[in-house]
């Protein structure tokens, strides 16, 4: 009963946080169009009350990730309310528009200088690229697959270069791609390839590449993810954008989790249409299965990806071909007996699991480590080629590093979300069993008060002393929440009721008032009552109990609510109030007090105005 009781007023806690910080956003989102249009003032006031109210969430968030983004996003607010103030005290503008609205000048100018096509390129110029082409490619180790494909899209545009020198349309204009395959197989490089094929056939303006992950597109809160991708879209014009990682944009959507990933898909979107010299080329990576998962999940962008290459790991012949190249590169040697048993040294001492997590960067690690070996060999008297040759033993002691070392690891989908429950079990000493918790969906600290020594064992945890440890972490978050919870209903007590009795006369029960006394039952408990509870009181006729039950449901359900609405109606009296004082006076002591509040909270010292 106690644990029903503490998670609906979990629940309320969480719905009024929440409900706080919806209404927040929906202010900023006002103060952002009049920013845009130039009512400074009221855009002033509207930064000044969207703060206010995600301050005011903080009280009753418990989750550190939001509770971050919501300072984080207050502080935003009262930066861009302090550069409009002062700019309306000194020279009107506050600096750049906020939110998406109106682009700048240089915006403008930019989107009036029209795609000009550039001049076709003669047979000559179009064999010279062919022939690069085929020069680089030659130089990938591995990789037979994509340099296929690479061959067929070289040919590819190439015919479409000559048909548009005929006259001739081109039939498809796509040219967006998806790689697929494990860290260190050459994505990125390949990638920087495409880019340079595109420019040299006159398909692209230009050659570069501008990599991103999740973090570079998404923000922490509405309308900013938008922004932050077309920002990053307007940097690729003209080349490649090589996103990363992508799937990380659509997992938590697939699990039913709210992310604002979703905007940055949706603004990646509205250019993959564009063509032309300056339109962007989208490449998306990552891993196979979850970037297959990820064009799943949207049909429109599934739809517009025509490349899909996979990279295959590197072979162990693969590995030995690239140690010899970047050895080259450097201008070291190895000794011949070294090099005749460099295939056998990385087979041996290495598993395929372990040369797929690392590829290539498994070359890096391996030249690293055996330079360290070499100079622990070496003497100060050492010169020549000495100083440069690496020996068979310094690449046998090298490998066995890898044993020890830990591979790169990418973060399994199952697991993500849950940092608050693995902060919690690191801290009391058991942070390998989090990983059982979190892949059941516990993935926040109130889902664990719930949790009986039989749910904990059920999950997979066999072990007696591991048992109790994470039977004493769960009753001492029950002893916190149930604390919390006992504070809050202190200040939502019924006002008309000043003891149970009375409560129950309210309601025409006052016969069972005895019965309740005697029981001890306080308005710290009548909440938690339930059906069965009533029966081992001794209600044993059906109506009477259940006539009492309802009563109670109905009070509980009652009082959760009053707690929402009277903190909305404290949220509003304060806004009100602000409000007035701001056109009475000015913004200087609200801004003041939300700084203060920044302040206290340990986010923030010493705030700088911002420009935009």
């Amino acid at each position: 009963p106690a644990d029903i009781s503490a998670r609906r007023r979990g629940l309320a806690l969480l719905a009024m946080a929440n409900d706080l910080r919806d209404k927040g956003i929906e202010i900023a989102n006002d103060a952002v169009r009049d920013d845009n249009a130039g009512n400074y003032e009221d855009a002033i006031n509207k930064y000044c009350k969207a703060a206010e109210y995600l301050m005011t969430a903080t009280k009753y968030e418990k989750n550190p990730v939001t509770l971050k983004t919501i300072r984080e996003k207050s502080l935003e607010y009262v930066q861009r309310a302090e550069a409009l103030k002062q700019g309306l005290a000194g020279k009107g503008a506050g600096g750049k528009k906020a939110g998406g609205g109106g682009g700048s000048k240089e915006e403008e100018e930019e989107s009036e200088d029209d795609d000009v096509e550039p001049e076709p390129l003669t047979e000559e110029q179009l064999a010279k690229a062919e022939a690069e082409m085929k020069e680089e490619l030659s130089k990938l180790i591995g990789m037979e697959s994509v340099k296929k494909q690479m061959e067929q899209l070289c040919k590819q545009l190439s015919l479409d270069i000559r048909r548009r020198a005929e006259g001739h349309n081109t039939l498809d204009a796509i040219r967006h791609m998806m790689f697929t395959g494990n860290p260190g197989v050459g994505k990125t490089t390949v990638s920087r390839l495409v880019a340079r094929l595109y420019h040299q056939l006159g398909v692209s303006a230009k050659d570069s590449v501008v990599e991103v992950q999740k973090g570079d597109l998404v923000a922490g809160y509405v309308n900013q993810t938008a922004m932050k991708t077309a920002k990053k879209i307007k940097e690729a014009r003209g080349g490649i954008l090589f996103v990363d990682e992508a799937y990380q944009l659509t997992q938590a959507l697939q699990r039913g989790q709210s992310d604002f990933s979703g905007e940055a898909i949706d603004e990646m979107m509205k250019v993959m249409n564009e063509t032309g010299r300056k339109s962007v080329t989208f490449v998306f990576a990552g891993y196979k299965k979850e970037m297959d998962e990820f064009v799943q999940y949207n049909a429109g962008l599934e739809s517009r990806i025509k490349y899909r290459f996979h990279f295959d790991d590197y072979t162990v012949p693969d590995l030995c071909k690239i140690v010899n190249i970047k050895i080259k590169a450097k201008g070291y040697k190895m000794t011949a007996d070294a090099e005749k048993n460099l295939n056998a040294i990385i087979d041996k001492n290495t598993t395929a699991d372990l040369r797929s997590k690392y590829n290539g960067r498994l070359t890096d690690n391996l030249l690293q480590w055996a330079a360290d070996c070499m100079n622990q060999r070496l003497d100060l008297t050492a010169s020549g080629e000495q100083l440069i040759t690496l020996t068979k033993d310094d690449l046998s002691e090298a490998i066995k590093k890898f044993q020890l070392a830990r591979p790169p690891q990418k973060k399994d989908p199952a697991l993500l979300g849950g940092e608050q429950v693995e902060q919690q079990f690191k801290m009391w000493g058991i942070q390998h069993l989090s990983a059982f918790f979190v892949r059941a969906g516990y993935r926040q600290l109130v889902d664990l008060i719930h949790l009986s020594k039989q749910d904990i064992m059920a999950l997979g945890v066999t072990k007696d002393a591991e048992v109790r440890r994470a039977v004493q972490l769960v009753e001492r978050l029950k002893q916190e929440h149930r604390k919390e919870s006992l504070e809050m209903d202190a200040l939502f007590v019924d006002p008309d009721s000043v003891d149970v009795k009375t409560w129950l006369e309210k309601r025409s029960l006052g016969e069972f008032a005895k019965l309740f006394e005697r029981h001890r039952v306080d308005f710290e408990v009548l909440g938690d009552l339930t059906y069965e509870d009533l029966k081992e009181m001794g209600l044993n006729e059906v109506g009477p109990r259940r006539r009492i039950h309802r009563q109670i449901v109905q009070w509980r359900d009652d009082r959760e609510a009053k707690k929402a609405d009277a903190i909305r109606s404290r949220m509003q009296v304060q806004e009100n109030k602000a409000y007035l004082e701001s056109q009475q006076h000015n913004v200087d002591d609200r801004l003041q007090h939300l700084k203060a509040s920044l302040g206290e909270s340990g986010y923030v010292t010493g705030l700088r105005p911002s420009s935009g």
